[in-house]
This record gives C-alpha cells, structure tokens and sequence, in this order.
C-alpha cells in the first residue's frame, strides 16, 4: 500500500484502532501473547536501543522499555500523526523518558539516522509499498549481531483450520473498520510478497527463523544482522 494511502486510512482508524484490534487479535483470535514472543526473540535488551517500525498507537511500548530498562532507549516510527499522536499519549501518561517517537516511512526509515541494537515490527511490513527495500534499509540501521523480530501475517487466508471459514467475515469486518485494505487482503499477492522477502532476508541477514501459527495465518520471523 503507498504511504499516502496508509496515512489516510489509520488516521480515519485511529480513534478506534486500539478496541477494534484487541477484540479481533485479542478476544476472537486470541493471539496477542505472540507480541511479547516477538520481543522475548530480541534476546537481552537492557541498556540497549530498540526501533520499533509502524509503532503505531505504542501497544509495543510497554514490553520493550520495560525490557530495556532506564538505561535503554526505544524508538517507534509511524507514518501517520493522528497514530502517533496516541502513541505519545501513552508515554506521556506512563512517564517514560526513554521513548522517541518520530513520524517516518517504514521503507526508507528516513526518520533514523543512527544505528540500534534491535528491531521490532508487529503487523506493519505486510502492507508496506516495497517489503524487500524495508528489510534491506532495516538491516542498515541495525548494529552487526542485531537482532530482528517480525510478527505478521504471511498469508491472509489459511489453506485449513477454522479460521479459514471466517475470512470472509474477518476481510470485510477489517476494511470497514478501516485497519487494511483490500489491496493488503488479496491472499495470492501476499504470499507472493512475503516468498520473495524470504529470498532478501536469508540474503542480508543470518539465523533467519519462521514461526508459523494459527494454521499459518500469522507468523513470528526473526533473523540476525
């Protein structure tokens, strides 16, 4: 999805985007757990530095400054200010100080100029407008031994299980709310997508491990700069 797209849609979204993405991954789905599976897989992190790329509303925040303490920093860069915007409600109600949120496209990062010891993304790069550029700029920014954690879904339509039944129920319900498009639903052009980012990543990084579940809808890949 273009970037002027993606503004345009999560800054509709955004109001409702919390509720609405807890109750489909959280009550229905029940999936959430995957989220600190995906930071446990960053390896230690106090002290360090953590980017998180499309932070969004800041649900990754509380997991990572707790696991990089005071002494650590995190960065979450988000295309959309009304996402942003939430994201830094939540910091300023917490009182963290090691928190940087910027606005920045996820495919050139242009919004990071420094490198960070660790890098997160939870349901971002399978909309981005070039998937293979992001994981390159990604590697990058990320010191030599960083580590990458992706949670995502590969795929928007399971080849079995239950949930297959409900896709065309959970298609239509996330693009009225308004969190992806058709475009980022058509289940051909993702796995596409996603076959070809499985070339790049074994090419710009190493100990690239996948982790599929819920009969393969959804996916925790991490790798090593």
């Amino acid at each position: 999805m273009k970037r002027e797209t993606t503004e345009k849609m999560y800054a509709r979204a955004a109001g409702r985007y919390d509720r609405r993405l807890e109750f489909w991954f959280g009550r229905v789905l029940r999936i959430e757990g995957w989220r600190e599976r995906a930071v446990e897989a960053l390896g230690p992190l106090t002290g360090r530095t953590v980017l998180d790329v499309g932070c969004g509303t800041g649900a990754n925040l509380p997991l990572l400054v707790q696991r990089v303490g005071p002494e650590g920093r995190v960065i979450g860069v988000d295309t959309t200010p009304e996402m942003l915007e939430l994201a830094r409600e939540r910091v300023r109600r917490s009182g963290w100080t090691n928190v940087d949120l910027r606005r920045g496209d996820a495919v050139t990062l242009d919004a990071v100029n420094e490198r960070v010891d660790a890098v997160l993304s939870t349901y971002c790069l399978g909309i981005v407008s070039d998937l293979d550029a992001t994981l390159r700029r990604i590697s990058s920014v990320l010191e030599p031994g960083g580590r990458l954690a992706i949670l995502d879904f590969p795929r928007t339509r399971p080849d079995s299980g239950p949930v297959r039944l409900l896709h065309p129920i959970y298609s239509a319900l996330l693009q009225a709310w308004g969190i992806t498009s058709a475009e980022d639903l058509d289940d051909e052009a993702q796995r596409r997508k996603w076959n070809q980012a499985r070339k790049v990543l074994n090419e710009v990084f190493t100990d690239v491990r996948e982790k599929p579940f819920l009969w393969g809808l959804f996916m925790l890949l991490t790798a090593r700069r």
